[in-house]
């Protein structure tokens, strides 16, 4: 069964990662439908008629007076409906139903058990058969001992009850103390062991339909009581030996049969019958009586009636006004959606473009709102509205994707939240609040531990709109002592969950927090290790590289952890064929002995080779990306240049079997590697032109290598701006002259000195 569901596991996984369906722009259009629709049936209109007009208790009217156009009921709010409702359900008992027939059947079945033992025991005095008293014994779940001393104490001391029918008088002292027993537990009730008997808690005993008795569980008797109450009614009134007591007591408790029994149904019948009795109005608003007046603050009793009346509209509209309502429902949420929607798109359009990614944020979305359509639903005085937890939402899109997303992701979630609390206003600014505190502490998350500082921070961002808003309305300290308790639970929560949710997330849908990067960055990682030792010049190469490209995309605020880890596996494939390289090259050059087009295939093969074995190594694809990305589609130039040398004129050269595969990079950190490879380049060979290299002449180097890039295309589909490339040149140019200054010559020691050592240590040698 594991296997399966591992299976099926992979196969999800190995779906969200489909290059057609996350590419495909029809699966993008059902997400944002999909998703629309099911935060509007979490809104209002889906579950309650209360609550939608938006007007905030404390806040003042601003439109004009309004009054009523004709006669409503005054429907109650939510918060004091419940308060009666779960006043009325005080007293609310479960109902248990007396089986009239219980006691006959008890007796019956002392009398029948008893009788075996007489006939297992017989006249003549003679001890039971073994393997009868055995079987007995198990069928009752007495011990051999205690069956065979209460069959001997039964020939012993009782007449036989081979042939007494069931019902006719005991006139035994076994029967005599059982019977007595189970008299008692029937006039006070009785049932089974696994009840409670709280002694403050209270049933209904229903006799029939409309009679029914209040009375304490603890009154009535439970089978294990029975056996004990009957084990000391033995002991005390008959003489026996101590299994035959023991034996006795079993049998009388078996046999009893509890005469209350719990019913569900009738439990749940009167439960809600307490329920539909709490009336939901408090009475009538008559037509034309004034309801608020513009400039007035909004009351309770004020937003209660201009509820009632938006609710009496509603109810007198008929079924065209619930149509228009639930289209105005889905038209409020399609905005709050399209908000995001606008965001990715313009803003984050490497997201926008990624359907498992817009899935997963989709997720990450609802997971809140189902919290507060819950929060709604569940009738309690403690405020679960603070238990909400945005902050989670604002983390997660934080460390999966940018704090930018984060931040915008809490603004639709409180809206999200807000709204399925019937315009919350309240709610929306704490959660808003607290959820910018949390995305702030994890925007550059490099340990788990860091997640748990955000503790301090959620619970400060709840605090602080918490204690306003309340001073704000004048709420009692209690009140506001209850959402902070709240509040303070959220912020303990959120950071652990968050962690957990990280790694299962990261595990569906192939995402990559900085957590999950920093694993990688390590030097010895096996393909890094392979590197080292199979092309030690492109190793030396890819160091250099990555620390270009990681204070480079630190300058421009870019993910400077990504790039680093991205840089320093761009180059993997080479693995493949170092020699083909001429960084790996010691002496001959393989090239001088192939044509310009294999030569071009032999380089251009790294892509592939370094694609296989990343995939082989179970990399993240984000880090994938960098190996394709680096090169983009960029022409490789010496053998384009040599083979268009040796065609004749007027010929013609197939120009993509001179460039890679592609594609072009996509973010600014496999732009920041692009660059970063190329440049380290070009500084190697200005040390061949120049004796003394200077930041100046790097930088004019970069100049023309960032000019050549762009004028190619090569930066079109990545966010790099014009100030961002200055920035990278002048990085790589403070970098590169330190790794590639001038070195000092230091002048040799005379040839007579080495000499004369020389001589001196071969003697020592001799």
């Amino acid at each position: 069964m594991k296997y399966s569901g591992k299976n099926l596991f992979d196969k999800f996984g190995i779906a969200l990662r489909s290059a057609g369906w996350r590419r495909s722009k029809g699966a993008r259009l059902v997400i944002a439908v999909v998703l629309t629709l099911l935060l509007a049936v979490l809104f209002p209109q889906a579950q309650s008629p209360q609550n939608v007009t938006g007007y905030s208790v404390g806040s003042l009217w601003t439109s004009a007076d309004v009054t009523a156009p004709f006669s409503f009921r005054l429907l109650k709010d939510n918060q004091r409906y419940r308060g009666d409702v779960s006043k009325a359900l005080e007293n609310f008992y479960p109902v248990f139903v007396i089986d009239s027939s219980a006691g006959r059947r008890s007796l019956d079945s002392l009398h029948n058990t008893l009788a075996k033992f007489s006939d297992l025991a017989g006249r003549s005095g003679s001890p039971p058969a073994a393997d009868s008293l055995d079987k007995l014994s198990s069928s009752l779940g007495l011990s051999n001992g205690e069956a065979g001393a209460l069959a001997s104490y039964l020939n012993a001391h009782d007449r036989p009850l081979t042939g007494k029918q069931p019902g006719e008088t005991a006139n035994t002292p076994i029967e005599n103390a059982a019977m007595k027993l189970l008299a008692h537990s029937y006039v006070v009730g009785s049932v089974p062991s696994a009840y409670s008997s709280s002694s403050d808690q209270k049933i209904a005993v229903r006799k029939r339909a409309s009679e029914e008795q209040i009375v304490y569980l603890h009154d009535a008797l439970t089978t294990d009581g029975a056996k004990n109450a009957l084990l000391q009614a033995i002991e005390r009134d008959i003489r026996a030996p101590q299994d035959a007591k023991i034996a006795l007591a079993k049998i009388a408790a078996a046999t009893l049969i509890p005469n209350l029994t719990y019913s569900a149904e009738q439990t749940d019948e009167s439960k809600k019958s307490i329920i539909d009795r709490v009336p939901k109005t408090d009475g009538v608003i008559l037509e034309g009586q004034k309801i608020i007046a513009k400039g007035e603050v909004i009351t309770p009793a004020a937003k209660s009636a201009l509820e009632s009346l938006a609710q009496a509209r509603i109810d007198l509209g008929g079924p065209g006004a619930i149509v228009a309502r639930a289209v105005g429902t889905i038209g409020h949420v399609a905005i709050i959606v399209l908000l995001f929607v606008l965001y990715v798109k313009f803003i984050r359009r490497r997201i926008y473009k990624d359907n498992a990614q817009l899935l997963l944020i989709s997720v990450i979305l609802i997971f809140p709102a189902l919290m507060a359509y819950v929060s709604v639903g569940i009738h309690t005085s403690f405020p679960l509205e603070y238990f909400i937890l945005i902050p989670v939402t604002s983390m997660l899109l934080t460390v999966l994707f940018d704090s930018r997303t984060g931040f915008y992701g809490t603004v639709i979630t409180a809206l999200l939240v807000a709204g399925i609390r019937g315009n919350d206003y309240n709610v929306a600014l704490a959660g808003l609040s607290a959820g910018a505190f949390a995305a702030y502490t994890v925007r550059d998350l490099r340990s788990r531990s860091q997640l748990f500082k955000s503790i301090g921070y959620i619970f400060l961002g709840y605090f602080i709109a918490i204690t306003a808003l309340a001073f704000e309305r004048g709420a009692p300290l209690k009140d506001i002592a209850l959402e902070l308790a709240a509040a303070a639970g959220n912020a303990l929560i959120s950071p652990v969950l968050t962690l957990g949710l990280v790694f299962v997330v990261e595990a569906i849908f192939d995402t990559m927090s900085d957590l999950r990067l920093a694993d990688f960055n390590d030097i010895n990682h096996p393909l890094l290790r392979r590197l080292a030792l199979e092309a030690p010049g492109t190793y030396h190469h890819t160091m250099l590289v990555s620390q270009l490209a990681e204070n480079a995309a630190l300058a421009i605020g870019a993910n400077s952890l990504l790039a680093k880890v991205g840089a320093m596996f761009h180059d993997v494939g080479k693995i493949a064929s170092p020699a083909d390289f001429i960084e790996n090259q010691s002496h001959e050059n393989i090239h001088d002995s192939i044509s310009s087009a294999e030569s071009a295939a032999r380089v251009r093969a790294h892509v592939t080779a370094g694609i296989a074995l990343a995939r082989e190594e179970k990399l993240p694809e984000k880090i994938i990306d960098f190996i394709p990305m680096h090169h983009g589609t960029l022409r490789i130039s010496f053998f384009y240049q040599k083979a268009l040398s040796l065609v004749a004129a007027g010929g013609t050269l197939d120009d993509t079997l001179y460039r890679y595969p592609g594609p072009k990079p996509n973010t600014k950190e496999t732009a920041v590697v692009m660059l970063a490879d190329a440049s380290e380049a070009v500084a190697r060979t200005l040390l061949m032109r120049v004796d003394e290299p200077t930041v100046e002449l790097i930088e004019a180097d970069l100049a023309a290598l960032f000019r050549e890039r762009i004028a190619d295309g090569q930066l079109d589909e990545c966010d790099l701006t014009l100030h961002d490339l200055v920035i990278i040149r002048n990085v790589f140019a403070r970098l590169l002259i330190g790794s590639f200054h001038s070195r000092i010559s230091y002048p040799q020691p005379p040839q007579q000195s080495l000499t004369y050592r020389g001589e001196s240590e071969a003697a020592k040698v001799a």
